[in-house]
C-alpha cells in the first residue's frame, strides 16, 4: 500500500493548478501498477432490473443472453462505452490500480435474484482509488455522506472489500477537513497544501475493515456543521 501512497502523492504535487482529467493522465506514469479509470465494477444483472432507457442501450448493444441476462464477461472498452450512454445499467470507481491488466473482466452476482453482478478479482487487485473533487467549501457533513457512500458501494462487492482502499480529497486552499480523514483513516491519512488547492490522501490496506459504525454527523443530525 505505501508504494500506492508514495505514486499518488507524487501525482498531486505535479497536478497544480488541480485538474481531474490532467490527474487521470499522470496516474499511469512511472508507476508499476496498472491504473484503470473509471471503471466499471458491476453490471445490472437482469434486463427485468433496468429502466426504459438502459435496456434499449442494452438491446442495442446486444448485450442480452438466454433469459434477458446481461454477459457474464466483458471486454473493459465495452462496458465503458455503455456506460456513457446507460449510466444506470454499471457502478464504476475513479480507479483501480492492478498488478497487471487482462483482456477480459468477468461479473457474477452473489446470489440469482440479486440486481447486480460484481467483477471477480482477476488475483491482480491492489486498491479501489476514489477522486472528489470540492471547488468550493461544503459543508463537512456532506463530504463525510459522500465519503461514506463511496465507501458503502464498494464494500458491497467482495473483490473491492477485500483489498486496500485510497480517498483523494481535493478542497479549496485553507479548508480544513482534517477530523474527517483522522475519524476513518487514522493515522492513515496525509495533507498536501498547495498554491491552489488543498489535498487530503486517506488509506486502509482493506476496506472491508474501515470502522463506518460511528459518524462525524449522525444520520439524525443532518445539518451543516
Amino acid at each position: 500500500m505505501q508504494e500506492i501512497i508514495g505514486h499518488l502523492e507524487k501525482v498531486v504535487h505535479c497536478t497544480v493548478p488541480f485538474d481531474e482529467k490532467d490527474f487521470s493522465e499522470r496516474i499511469d506514469r512511472d508507476s508499476p501498477f496498472l491504473w484503470e479509470s473509471d471503471f466499471p465494477v458491476a453490471v445490472v444483472h437482469h434486463r427485468s432490473r433496468m429502466d426504459e432507457m438502459t435496456r434499449k442501450v442494452f438491446e442495442d448493444e446486444e448485450m442480452f443472453e438466454t433469459g434477458g441476462y446481461t454477459p457474464e464477461c466483458y471486454v473493459p472498452s465495452t462496458l465503458r462505452e455503455v456506460s456513457t450512454k446507460a449510466p444506470k445499467g454499471v457502478k464504476k470507481v475513479s480507479f483501480l490500480a492492478m498488478g497487471k491488466e487482462d483482456e477480459t473482466y468477468c461479473y457474477r452476482p452473489k446470489r440469482e435474484g440479486d440486481k447486480w453482478k460484481k467483477i471477480v478479482d482477476n488475483g491482480t487487485f491492489r486498491a479501489t482509488v476514489e477522486l472528489s473533487y470540492y471547488s468550493d467549501e461544503h459543508p463537512i457533513c456532506q463530504i463525510e455522506a459522500q465519503l461514506r457512500d463511496l465507501m458503502r458501494s464498494s464494500k458491497e462487492i467482495p473483490s473491492l472489500k477485500a483489498v486496500g482502499f485510497v480517498w483523494i480529497a481535493i478542497v479549496p486552499k485553507d479548508y480544513e477537513i482534517n477530523r474527517l480523514l483522522e475519524h476513518y483513516f487514522p493515522n492513515e491519512w496525509m495533507k498536501i497544501e498547495e498554491e491552489t488547492h488543498t489535498a487530503y490522501i486517506g488509506w486502509h490496506e482493506k476496506l472491508g475493515e474501515i470502522n463506518m459504525r460511528y459518524f462525524i454527523c449522525p444520520p439524525n443530525n443532518k445539518e451543516s456543521k
